[in-house]
């Protein structure tokens, strides 16, 4: 018993998703088919938030540990919109708005972005609303969260 306990808890570990410290645990688990993404967070009233960061990135980590990690942020963030973690230099497949598919790191170079972190926040047809770029603190973020539900 203890055999088989120990092989089902070392198995769940290994499927387990590991979250970099530069990445919350509430951000949304996406297939990175934006089309579909921006229509899925337009039906449910909210938009497509998209967070370039990097490993290693200390301003990164700083946005997580004080900005997202304030409550009321959180709660806010969630409640109007998918937050979806890109990383700059990552391989991962994506569909971009517009169909074409590509690397993390090519659709950064597309929408130039260069330094991280970087936020897009979508509008309902995936145009870009807002741009936020480098460490956002709590106060200026609550604010833009705000700027981008309106544009």
């Amino acid at each position: 018993m203890k055999v088989l306990l120990a092989l089902s808890l070392a198995l769940a570990a290994l499927g387990a998703r590991a979250q970099p410290a530069e990445v919350p645990g509430w951000f949304a688990d996406s297939f990175l088919e934006f089309p579909q993404d921006v229509r899925e967070a337009a039906r449910d009233g909210k938009r497509l938030m998209l967070y370039f960061w990097q490993e290693g990135c200390p301003y990164c980590k700083r946005f997580v540990e004080t900005t997202l990690a304030e409550r009321a942020i959180e709660e806010r963030t969630r409640r109007h919109f998918v937050a979806v973690a890109l990383d700059l230099f990552g391989a991962r497949e994506v569909e971009w708005v517009d169909g074409r598919r590509m690397s993390e790191k090519a659709l950064a170079q597309a929408l130039n972005v260069t330094a991280t972190p970087t936020l897009l926040f979508l509008d309902e047809k995936g145009g870009i609303a807002l741009r936020l770029v480098g460490y956002v603190p709590p106060e200026r973020f609550t604010a833009a969260l705000e700027e981008a539900r309106r544009r």
